[in-house]
């Protein structure tokens, strides 16, 4: 029974799932955001903000759609990236929401959003089947004013914000070597794409028509007579190779396979995903080793293996996979961290626990708001025994989604019996005295 709830846990692991009223699915995924990383990091070179300072989701959804909220938060449609052809065009949607950001207009909007907090549907987590947690979980709900029913009755920037952006975002594209023209390439793109109605505004009723727009753009290249800049090879081979995996997890295996049918490592990719979503494990490991074979560094071949290996109850050969592609990467990611521990909790051995401890310890170093980390921690912490820790984790679980009566529950029941002066400890009195605050504020 342990090991049937343990792969309801993780049948669709990796993503986040928010509440289907509102036809939000916040998706993460390393490959996805190390590949925006370097797109935004290069962006924001020689302005005001830090690229730290940024936080970016994915939302999955099959319409072309990016916007920003308040505190640097930027969401983008998995179709934004899929409709482009180039990652030029990407980084051009990237650009005009960031100069969104770095114009102030979030902030000028701001009263008018949170005028419309009644009419926005709030948003929920639903900790169901592997998901793969992180600060969108525990962040969506405080940042975002609700979807549908706001956006299609709510225009968030003005035109003159609106051509503001655009032509920012030539500037910001020109000075990092990124050929503006692509912008327009893209906006004529949304003309093609099957999602897109003519008639409306583009990204749904958020931005201006498309023939202003690409005015605005071209007025904005004139300025910009030298921005000829080359493709960078490694970004663009890098990017087909995301958008190949993001259409595999966003689009039917029927659609896939009518778009990426022919031999290359995009195509091999692509279908990889959708076999493995279909059930088709076979098929799926058959063309990752392929790609592995022939692609030896590359980190997400491996961790999409050690996925399926894991999806099959193959604990050490997932293990092996995954610790090859953490090996591969640069940087530590909460993800991968996360995903390890989760492996090593599957394998039901007692001296597997204190690595899973270990792994989700590091994870939460990187991203202490991964509630799927902390979901995991509690649960290696109970199977090594150590209940006070394993109240301690869920309470910060709690805590992060917003039910802060079960936050203080738990609080309460490790600081019983939680070992005095350690971190945890600490921790614990001041989340304990977080939430006595919060209560006392609102009585």
């Amino acid at each position: 029974m342990k090991k049937r709830n343990l792969f309801l846990l993780t049948i669709f692991t990796y993503f986040i799932f928010i509440s289907k009223v509102l036809s939000i699915e916040i998706i993460r995924d390393v490959e996805l955001e190390e590949f925006t990383k370097k797109i935004l990091s290069t962006l924001v070179k020689n302005t005001e903000i830090e690229y730290e300072d940024l936080n970016y989701y994915f939302i999955k959804s099959n319409d072309i759609n990016a916007f920003v909220t308040g505190g640097n938060n930027l969401f983008i449609n998995t179709e934004t990236l899929i409709a482009a052809d180039d990652y030029r065009e990407y980084a051009s949607v990237l650009a005009h929401e960031l100069s969104h950001i770095l114009g102030g207009h979030i902030f000028r909007t701001k009263e008018q959003m949170n005028n419309l907090s009644d009419r926005a549907f709030p948003v929920f987590l639903l900790g169901i089947l592997g998901i793969m947690g992180g600060s969108a979980d525990a962040g969506v709900a405080t940042m975002m004013i609700g979807s549908a029913s706001v956006q299609d009755g709510f225009t968030y920037y003005s035109r003159n914000q609106e051509a503001s952006a655009d032509q920012a975002a030539i500037k910001l594209l020109c000075s990092n070597n990124i050929d503006g023209k692509y912008f327009l390439k893209f906006l004529s793109r949304l003309n093609e794409h099957a999602s897109y109605d003519v008639e409306k505004t583009s990204y749904r009723s958020t931005h201006p028509l498309i023939s202003e727009r690409s005015t605005w753009v071209q007025s904005a290249l004139k300025q910009h007579y030298n921005c000829n800049h080359q493709s960078d090879e490694k970004l663009q081979n890098d990017f087909e190779l995301v958008k190949a995996k993001l259409f595999g997890f966003t689009h039917s295996k029927n659609e896939t396979n009518a778009v990426y049918n022919l031999d290359a490592d995009t195509d091999k990719y692509a279908t990889a995903v959708s076999s493995y979503l279909a059930g088709d494990h076979n098929d799926s490991i058959s063309k990752l080793k392929n790609l592995i074979i022939e692609n030896p560094d590359n980190p997400f071949f491996r961790e999409l293996l050690g996925e399926i290996y894991f999806s099959k109850h193959d604990y050490k050969s997932a293990i092996e996979h995954q610790t090859i592609s953490m090996n591969l990467l640069s940087d530590d990611h909460d993800l991968y961290l996360m995903m390890m521990g989760n492996y090593y909790i599957a394998s039901e051995k007692k001296e597997d626990y204190m690595k899973s401890i270990n792994y989700l310890k590091k994870s939460l170093r990187i991203n202490n708001k991964n509630t799927y980390s902390w979901y995991l921690l509690a649960k290696a912490y109970g199977e090594s025994d150590n209940l006070p820790l394993a109240e301690y984790a869920t309470a910060e679980r709690y805590y992060l989604v917003g039910n802060y009566q079960m936050a203080h529950q738990f609080v309460v029941k490790s600081l019983k019996d939680i070992e005095k002066n350690t971190t945890e400890w600490y921790r614990a009195n001041d989340l304990l005295n977080i939430i006595n605050n919060m209560q006392n504020q609102n009585s």
